[in-house]
């Protein structure tokens, strides 16, 4: 019974992902050629918004980050820049920038967001990253 009820949760994950998928297609399929150009480049100019992650714990961080990302729909967000610091403090090395780039690609797979860009190209060498 408890294989039934894995099972059962597992095609419910598959098929809202599904629908997921289904509508973003419709959408990129029915765009014409501009907009379909449009939809996989990062907007020019200032952010909509910054978040910034100084002082905040790991787990503070990696929690504001997802948070606001899956609201960046409801809240009219097209492009966020979150700064994470380069960790110049931090006693060992910086942890918040490759926290928030893990869950950036996360959600990126997850189709919360369609560009991540660090200001130097990589979150290593970076003070802030631009999401769209």
């Amino acid at each position: 019974m408890c294989d039934k009820n894995k099972k059962s949760e597992f095609e419910k994950l598959l098929e809202e992902y599904s629908d997921i998928d289904f509508v973003i297609h419709k959408r990129e399929k029915n765009a014409s050629a501009q907009e379909q150009a449009d939809m996989f480049q990062m907007p020019t100019g200032h952010p909509d918004h910054e978040l910034d992650l100084h002082g905040m714990t790991k787990e503070e961080a990696i929690r504001k980050v997802e948070m606001l990302i899956k609201e960046m729909r409801m809240r009219k967000i097209k492009k966020l820049r979150i700064i994470t610091g380069k960790g110049k403090h931090s006693q060992s090395e910086p942890v918040i920038p490759a926290a928030v780039n893990d869950l950036l690609i996360s959600l990126k797979r997850n189709s919360f967001i369609r560009h991540i860009k660090w200001e130097n190209r990589t979150a290593r060498n970076s003070g802030y990253v631009d999401v769209q």
